[in-house]
């Protein structure tokens, strides 16, 4: 099989680059608790906006569509995942950017 180069020569790199950040930033998360409190407030916010409840109809929704047929988890969370991504309002991802925000340049 024929490798083709990059156009960008430095493609490569920035993607190493990038999951180094994402790895050293996951890692301080865990390290400091912080990804708990963090997946808490998510959960809390999601409930008080109706996400969840959005979430649950869509998913009985899913599974009703399908009648007698038989639905596996794999393909009731391929079909609502866009759902569930496309439904989360704009504050709660604006709250939780500005918290990881946050969280990653205090200087600790």
């Amino acid at each position: 099989m024929v490798q083709l180069s990059s156009p960008w020569p430095h493609e490569g790199q920035q993607q190493q680059q990038q999951q180094q950040i994402e790895s050293a930033i996951r890692h301080k998360l865990k390290s400091s608790g912080e990804i708990d409190r963090i997946h808490h407030s998510l959960h809390a916010n999601l409930t008080e906006c109706g996400w969840r409840n959005v979430i649950q109809d869509a998913a009985k929704e899913a599974i009703r569509r399908k009648g007698l047929q038989p639905i596996t988890l794999d393909q009731l969370v391929a079909e609502l995942t866009p759902v569930a991504r496309a439904t989360v309002p704009a504050e709660v991802k604006v709250k939780m950017v500005e918290h990881l925000k946050s969280q990653c340049f205090r200087g600790d």
